[in-house]
């Protein structure tokens, strides 16, 4: 497969109710958050749940916010404003690389360890958990 075809899949497995950033994803392919940018809007893939894969401040593209906020109320998605609150509803991403390298094989970024992102403010290590969302 390829890297667009390896980041559908992997978009994939967000569960309904949560996020991640376009640099979550890049951090686990080993690429830049353009390369995933670029992978999302171009890609032809049906069944894709893109309003799941935000901006690092929880924002997404005035062109598509209005029908992302759709979805993301119907899935208890909380919003500040225009933007999801993505510290709270952000995936637990160790367990979505773990959930990645099952599907996909070895991937990049997925053996490393995942600091929680600096606007959580703990800076606690992610581990391991068996849901998604904490």
């Amino acid at each position: 497969m390829t890297l667009a075809e390896d980041v559908i899949e992997v978009v994939r497995l967000v569960p309904p109710g949560c996020v991640v950033a376009y640099g979550d994803l890049a951090e686990l392919f080993g690429t830049s958050p353009r390369i995933i940018g670029r992978i999302m809007a171009t890609h032809d893939a049906v069944d894709v749940p893109w309003w799941r894969v935000l901006r690092a401040d929880g924002g997404m593209t005035p062109h598509l916010r209005d029908e992302a906020r759709g979805h993301w109320l119907e899935e208890g998605i909380g919003l500040a404003g225009e933007r999801v609150r993505i510290r709270q509803y952000r995936a637990d991403l160790a367990v979505l690389a773990d959930r990645a390298e099952q599907l996909l094989g070895t991937l990049p970024g997925a053996g490393e360890v995942v600091l929680d992102r600096p606007e959580s403010g703990s800076g606690r290590v992610n581990t391991l958990a068996t849901e998604l969302r904490p």
